[in-house]
């Protein structure tokens, strides 16, 4: 093989497998670019007030359903007055948020409006088969955002 080789390594080769191209001298990167990033803040869970209250209005505990929970999240966000719109979201691979932490791609410091939309479902507790019902819910400061300083 030679520098202009359109000759394939196979997967039990060294230096490499697949089907990409021998080329001699050549590395093939193992990390991508670094991204600055850093984190907001904005804990889910079933019991806060929002979500009880949401649960109640919907009926849910009355019908049995009284296990809530959290299906997905999405963070949508701005660093410029929304004149570009963000949106991380737990179905993301790999997933942005850990612990109520969402990483967004700007470097720490920088001040984010956002809201956070959410999915919610329930079943009754003795019920492992999944949703009986499904709803969705906003936060965001009774509709004035909220805003943080990344870290």
């Amino acid at each position: 093989m030679n520098a202009n080789s359109t000759e394939h390594r196979m997967g039990d080769e060294s230096g490499g497998g697949g089907s990409e191209p021998f080329r001699p001298g050549y590395v093939r990167p193992v990390t991508s670019p670094t991204v600055r990033t850093s984190q907001v803040h904005f804990d889910v869970n079933p019991t806060l007030p929002e979500i009880v209250a949401y649960a109640e209005k919907r009926g849910w505990p009355s019908s049995g359903f009284s296990a809530v929970s959290v299906s997905w999240q999405e963070l949508h966000w701005t660093a410029d007055g929304w004149k570009t719109v963000n949106k991380v979201s737990s179905t993301d691979v790999p997933c942005p948020i850990t612990n109520g932490h969402f990483t967004v791609p700007v470097k720490p410091g920088t001040s984010v409006e956002f809201a956070l939309h959410v999915g919610l479902q329930c079943r009754a507790p003795q019920d492992t088969a999944g949703a009986r019902e499904v709803g969705e819910l906003w936060f965001n400061d009774a509709g004035k955002n909220y805003t943080q300083i990344t870290r």
